[in-house]
């Protein structure tokens, strides 16, 4: 199981709707997933707690020490497919 957290400004909608649609095409991939949604403020401890594969935001991060992605596209529709696909070779 590849877990990911996914953050935004206020942890809510915004993060939520990534990480459905991120788990979406994950299992449509084959690829099982944990996806976990935070504030951009809490996520250097989740992810010290978590121990992710790879943290997306629709937002700028904070210096991470794991792989992280900018899933604005997934929100916007537009280079959709280049991010899932990053986040894809990331989790595999």
């Amino acid at each position: 199981m590849k877990k990911i957290v996914v953050a935004c400004g206020t942890g809510g909608v915004t993060s939520k709707n990534i990480a459905m649609k991120i788990e979406k095409y994950l299992k449509s991939k084959g690829v099982e997933a944990s996806v976990t949604t935070c504030r951009v403020l809490e996520v250097a401890d989740l992810v010290s707690q978590v121990h992710p594969d790879v943290v997306c935001s629709a937002t700028e991060l904070p210096p991470l020490d794991v792989p992280t992605v900018r899933a604005t596209a997934i929100l916007t529709g537009v280079g959709t497919e280049k991010v899932y696909q990053q986040i894809l070779d990331l989790v595999r």
